[in-house]
Formats: structure tokens, sequence, C-alpha cells
């Protein structure tokens, strides 16, 4: 266990070594550096930062089986829905996960669904950037449910909108700086070529919490709440 851990740390390390070595290269010499290298880079150190923070709580069991289910979930429905050019609940599940367990766990479901829904349609550079942003949404779904409230039907309509929106330009980012030419023409050129499957993605992900959210987050936090496990001493129960 320790030696497992001290190897977690030292790779860690590395990566925001090197993280922060492409950066400074990056600012000294911006027209002579891989800038798809370099992002790669940093959005692989940003994802095992946040990983390493969640692994550093101490998660019970039950709510590392919560998540684990809830990105399962996620990843068939990103399967089941694969016919259906961006209408998947993906996002609409991150969030309302991220809501009922909070920003951590929400995180990992959104970063775990990515990781795991690419093994059916691929692993590539575009992989850690899908995790972030996966993971992003779960976390911000743990802002909106803080304090244990159900968030309401409009907010997550509204913030599931703007995640998906968000997600997907996030996401086409990768291609901008790995692929195309550095400019806003080419930027714009990418979003509007992509804008249907965004809208697509828009109107899926406001259309499923719209119908299930309120109900989808309560689901999840009695889930959280049943397989609760508190230890009572002995003393206690005299």
């Amino acid at each position: 266990m320790t030696a497992a851990l001290t190897l977690n740390r030292v790779v860690l390390a590395c990566l925001l070594a090197a993280a922060a070595t492409l950066s400074a290269w990056a600012l000294v010499d911006p027209q002579g550096v891989d800038w798809g290298v370099v992002t790669f880079v940093g959005v692989v150190a940003l994802v095992s930062v946040a990983v390493a923070a969640y692994g550093a709580r101490d998660s019970s069991a039950h709510e590392l089986s919560l998540v684990a289910s809830l990105a399962a979930l996620a990843t068939a429905s990103r399967v089941l829905f694969a016919s259906l050019p961006n209408v998947k609940p993906v996002t609409f599940i991150v969030l309302i996960s991220g809501a009922a367990l909070g920003p951590g766990p929400g995180f990992m479901v959104g970063a775990t669904a990515a990781l795991v829904s690419n093994l059916f349609f691929g692993q590539g550079p575009w992989t850690p950037w899908q995790m972030l942003a996966w993971g992003a949404v779960g976390a911000a779904g743990g802002l909106l449910g803080r304090g244990g409230r159900i968030p309401r039907r409009w907010e997550l309509i509204a913030v599931g909108a703007c995640a998906a929106l968000a997600f997907d330009w996030f996401v086409t980012l990768w291609m901008y700086v790995a692929y195309t030419a550095h400019s806003w023409a080419a930027l714009v050129a990418l979003y509007a070529r992509g804008l249907p499957f965004d809208l697509a993605h828009v109107v899926a992900t406001a259309l499923f919490a719209g119908v299930f959210g309120p109900q989808a987050v309560r689901i999840v936090a009695r889930f959280r709440v049943r397989t609760r496990v508190t230890f009572v001493g002995l003393e206690d129960m005299s």
C-alpha cells in the first residue's frame, strides 16, 4: 500500500513537472512549441490532480460503489444511444450524480464514464479532455446540490444545457490546438461546423433534466442515505 502510494505521488509529481516545464516553454517560444502536446500534458495533469485529491479523501465503500454504478450507467447510456448523434444522457447522469453525491464523487463519475465509454468509441488524445470536461460537469452538479438541497427543475435544465454546450466547446479545443491553424477563423469554423451536434446535445440534456431531473437526484440521494453505515459504540447503546 505504501509503495503504491509513493509510486502514485512520484508519477503525479512528474506529470506536474512536465506540465509546468512545457507551459514555461510555450511562454518563452510560443511559435516553436507543439501546442497539442502542451495542452494534452496539461489536461492529463489536471485530471490526475483531481483524481488524486479524491483518492486522498476517506471515501466509504458505499460511496465508491455508487460512483462506480453511476459511471457504469452513464457508460451504458452513451453506448445505447450511439445511433443518435450527440443525443445522449451522459451529461445529465453526471450532473445529477454530482448534485446527489457532491463535487468529488460527481467528478469521478464523469471522468470514469468518459474513460470507460471510450473503450467502445475509441481512445485517443481527446479522452483526457472528455474526462476533465465531464468531471467538471459532475463537480458543477455538486455545487448545485450543496448542503443536501434538491435542485429545482429549471435549475437542472439551465445548468444542464450550459454544461452540455460547454462540454462540446471545450472538447473541440483539442482539435483546434492539435490539427488546425491557430487563428480565430479556424476556431469559429470548427464551432460553426459542430453547432448542429452541439444543439442536439443541449436540447437532449435539457429534455432529460426537465423530465427526470429532481426525481433522479432524489433517487440517487436516497440510495446514498440507505447505504450509509454508521458505527455505534457499545457505550452509546446503554
